[in-house]
């Protein structure tokens, strides 16, 4: 079992992540950006992405504080109230692309609240090439690259995310 780790790391201002997490997850109408990326994909037995599914919990934040309870995960989150930044970060956080949609929705809807930031679902622990999901956050807008490797990634975020996984695993004790 390889599992990808997720990073999340975003500049928002805290009312508005507040925001965020209070809103329920919504399973996103699938758009030209959602067919694009999943057309990007390359999987077994691949599917049709009819529907995109999301979490069932109440409220967004119930998502985060489960997996930030089960140590299974290996998760943390952290935000910097001077830098108005937000990060969160899971080492085991999945294995096949069905289990991450909700995820993704979840980040899609992140959309109207960011100033800008990224999230990463890669196979950091197995050398950190393949990239299973890159959403990229501009001003209003949360876009799912196409991108399936890493070298694909702006170098620079690619960094942080891999060091604050190495971080993380290492105040774990896993690294």
């Amino acid at each position: 079992m390889e599992l990808d780790s997720l990073y999340i790391s975003i500049r928002i201002e805290k009312s508005r992540l507040n925001e965020f997490f209070a809103s329920k997850p919504i399973s996103p109408n699938k758009d030209d950006n959602w067919s694009q990326w999943w057309e990007s994909r390359q999987m077994y037995s691949k599917t049709t992405l009819e529907i995109i599914p999301s979490y069932s919990q109440v409220r967004i934040r119930e998502v985060f504080d489960n997996l930030l309870k089960d140590q299974f995960y290996g998760a943390k989150e952290y935000y910097e109230e001077e830098k108005q930044h937000w990060t969160f970060a899971v080492l085991n956080f999945s294995e096949n692309y069905l289990e991450i949609l909700p995820m993704l929705a979840l980040l899609k809807q992140l959309e109207g609240y960011v100033l800008e930031g990224y999230a990463l679902i890669f196979d950091w622990m197995w050398g950190g090439d393949t990239v299973m999901a890159y959403v990229d956050f501009t001003a209003g807008s949360a876009l799912l690259e196409t991108v399936t490797e890493s070298y694909a990634v702006e170098l620079k975020r690619f960094e942080e995310a891999n060091q604050g996984l190495q971080s993380l695993a290492e105040e774990l004790g896993a690294g």
